[in-house]
């Protein structure tokens, strides 16, 4: 079976989105997705015809196409991923716009997960020191190889929140914290595969970054901030929990909210 013919064979029996079956060949052939395009007559071997629709049948089933690829682009950026590590979405790269923004000299990524943050934010605010901590030994790890492939400076550490760094300041603060409410309606199917750890919090979704604001005042350097991602409905709740137990301002309205000392 030709390229032509698998991909003419998938259009019409399989649910799976045309890019995603074409980036799923693509990837079983070891070749870029313009390869399909190029060369429609070539030849799939055995091997590479069952690899591709053992991929497909698990993008039928709802996994992301991220862990059947094994990587996820980010700010430019390839990023390892494996169902330890949440997959980096698009919607946190606004973090290193306002980052970039803030120009901070020491910098703090809280739950890390692939080290999507931490690394780009190292590599985009070169001035900057880096600092990354995830409670996960497994997803540090992942962390740190990504670190490694592209090049990036950032210490990592083991730490439950800030546990591990009780006595740093910080300019600039980042976590992208569990905040998912397993009672909401509109979740994806997909977010079966992610882990749990790093996904869902007990109190509306909010028991994570309510202990993360709590314990954030004494690491912010004067005039440092701290930017959360959640979803836009927990703003609210957010903000009256922020004013009520810390001297922390919040602003912002979009997916993320800063906070300032």
């Amino acid at each position: 079976m030709n390229v032509s013919s698998w991909l003419k064979r998938i259009a019409t029996s399989s649910s799976v989105a045309r890019l995603d079956y074409e980036l799923i060949l693509a990837h079983a052939l070891g070749k870029e997705r313009v390869f399909l395009y190029a060369h429609p007559e070539y030849e799939l071997s055995e091997t590479e015809e069952k690899n591709a629709d053992k991929m497909l049948a698990r993008r039928a089933q709802h996994e992301a196409l991220a862990y059947i690829l094994g990587y996820k682009e980010f700010y430019g950026r390839r990023f390892e991923v494996t169902p330890d590590v949440l997959i980096p979405r698009p919607e946190s790269e606004e973090i290193i716009n306002l980052a970039k923004e803030l120009k901070p000299h020491k910098i703090l990524d809280v739950g890390t997960g692939s080290g999507c943050l931490a690394i780009t934010m190292s590599l985009e605010c070169s001035d900057a020191e880096v600092v990354a901590v995830d409670i996960s030994p497994k997803a540090l790890k992942i962390a740190q190889k990504n670190a490694k492939n592209l090049g990036a400076e950032v210490a990592f550490l083991g730490s439950d929140l800030l546990s591990a760094v009780k006595n740093d300041h910080f300019d600039l603060i980042v976590a992208n914290l569990p905040y998912v409410d397993r009672e909401w309606e509109w979740l994806s199917p997909e977010l079966k595969f992610e882990p749990d750890l790093a996904l869902y919090a007990e109190d509306g979704g909010l028991a994570v970054i309510k202990r993360l604001i709590l314990a954030t005042k004494q690491n912010l350097s004067e005039k440092g901030s701290l930017i959360l991602e959640s979803d836009l409905s927990q703003h609210e709740a957010i903000r009256g929990f922020a004013e009520q137990n810390s001297a922390l301002r919040l602003e912002k309205e979009s997916g993320l909210i800063q906070v300032f000392a």
